[in-house]
């Protein structure tokens, strides 16, 4: 029956229409190992406290016609810990977003989650998130089109700070997982102090992830994954595998549709895998001459283990996804 589950769960993403969805949010390739960015429910779930540093050059080299800068990079730091003596887990993020435009946005988020364990192995936990989300525009913002009441109204560089909330789910047993999140269920709206009746609002968007772990053998592992991510008008769908060797060294790839091949590797060192790099590259397939051909993404992560005093007895079920 678990299966079927997860037959099902893909065969959605599958035959999901897909197209370009607007970049309201910073868009990682390696998502599924900072699942927190996404999902909420996701805080404490891997057993160990985890900081992660994650890194994004979007279009590298893309040059804007305006004035040549074409910087798009994302910064995301995101931390979490388990809570198990209180079946819960917690976690904090920080992220930093900025387009060639001059458009950005900064947010700090602290997620909550409460983990309810199974009769069959399983775990359910749902989560929450919230904080404050800026978004900014720099001197060097040019709008493509005039009229808008908002857009007119920006001189130099302003940023208006609101709050932000978001709830997830997850479900997870030995082998495999399936989440769905909320993101912007307050959907934050910006005037910039034009007093217009325009606004900018950050739309709803809502996930949907799901993996599964399959061993080849005692040393190989191969793990399927998809993302499917809609704003209620267009959608994004990535699939993709990764193939883990001796738990310490991973390869795969994963297509997003309508937008880019993605390659993936990475490797753990220290004791228990302690510190993992992780590094993707994107090479784009669709509209390559109005972006850049190529995408670079960077992952640093560092576990210790939970503090005695949460710790419990207890931890959660733990995928190969997860370990530190």
């Amino acid at each position: 029956m678990q299966k079927n589950l997860l037959y099902i769960f893909f065969s959605v993403f599958v035959f999901s229409s897909s197209v370009t969805l607007a970049q309201q949010d910073a868009q990682l390739s390696q998502y599924m190992f900072n699942p927190l960015y996404i999902n909420p429910a996701t805080a404490g779930m891997d057993g160990v406290t985890k900081f992660q540093l994650h890194y994004r050059n979007q279009w590298s080299n893309y040059q804007t016609t305006f004035d040549g800068n074409g910087s798009l990079g994302t910064q995301i730091f995101t931390a979490s810990m388990p809570l198990n003596g209180l079946h819960s887990g917690i976690g904090i993020q920080f992220v930093n977003d900025k387009t060639p435009s001059g458009a950005g946005y900064q947010n700090m988020l602290l997620s909550y989650s409460y983990q309810i364990g199974l009769s069959n192995g399983g775990v359910v936990s749902i989560g929450a998130k919230g904080g404050i989300h800026t978004k900014s525009f720099d001197s060097r913002f040019r709008p493509r089109e005039t009229g808008d009441p908002i857009v007119d109204g920006l001189a130099g560089s302003v940023n208006q700070t609101k709050t932000d909330f978001s709830v997830g789910a997850l479900y997870k047993t030995a082998n495999y997982q399936i989440g769905a999140s909320l993101n912007h269920v307050n959907t934050p709206s910006y005037s910039f102090g034009t007093d217009k009746s325009g606004q900018y609002a950050i739309k709803q968007v809502l996930n949907l992830t799901a993996s599964y772990d399959y061993y080849l053998n005692d040393d190989i592992k191969v793990s399927p994954m998809a993302l499917w991510k809609t704003d209620f008008t267009t959608s994004v769908l990535e699939g993709g595998a990764i193939f883990t060797y001796d738990d310490k060294y991973w390869l795969g790839g994963s297509y997003r549709l309508n937008d880019a091949g993605i390659i993936i590797a990475g490797i753990s060192m220290l004791k228990d895998n302690a510190l993992r790099l992780g590094y993707s590259l994107d090479l784009t397939t669709v509209g390559a001459t109005a972006k850049a051909p190529l995408s670079h993404e960077i992952l640093l992560s560092y576990a210790i283990p939970a503090p005695r005093l949460l710790a419990g007895k207890k931890t959660p079920v733990r995928t190969p996804r997860f370990n530190h």
